[in-house]
């Protein structure tokens, strides 16, 4: 009677792929531009300078740091929709797909907020409060989903 030899399992990354985990972090690489832009434009704008009722019109007013940091929104907004798909298409883990949908949620509420920011005239506290809030919420979120993502699976032996 012949019995196998206890062998060890080999170690195999999970069908998360490299591709997501690259698409997250230069996320958060904007993400975390995006917190720096956003604090020099709340500390250095001038509140209350910008007038116009024109969303668009104000934040041309503000200057070239502030029309930077909306840019940095647009692409954040579409970088978080990419990594939404991704993680339904490339990867089986429910840890990564509910932290990139409310990393998502996050972006949105951020821009929300921004939107009401620049609307009042950077006079709205509460607005700017939504997106420092919503941007922790987002780096948190989106890093749990980089954890999630780098979970590596034992393969089952036959």
């Amino acid at each position: 009677m012949e019995t196998k030899a206890a062998t060890a399992s080999p170690v195999v990354r999970g069908r998360t792929s490299r591709g997501f985990r690259i698409v997250l972090v230069m996320l958060l690489a904007v993400l975390t531009i995006q917190g720096w832009t956003g604090d020099t434009v709340n500390i250095f704008a001038p509140a209350g300078g910008a007038s116009s009722s024109d969303f668009f019109a104000t934040l041309q007013s503000l200057g070239g740091f502030a029309l930077w940091h909306a840019g940095e929104a647009v692409l954040l907004g579409a970088l978080a929709v990419v990594v939404l798909v991704l993680a339904f298409v490339r990867s089986t883990s429910s840890g990564v797909r509910i932290a990139s949908v409310l990393g998502l949620i996050m972006v949105a509420s951020a821009a929300y907020g921004g939107v009401q920011f620049v609307n009042s005239g950077l006079t709205d506290a509460g607005a700017s409060a939504q997106m420092g809030g919503s941007f922790i919420g987002a780096y948190a979120f989106y890093f749990i989903a980089l954890y999630y993502s780098r979970n590596i699976q034992e393969a089952k032996l036959n």
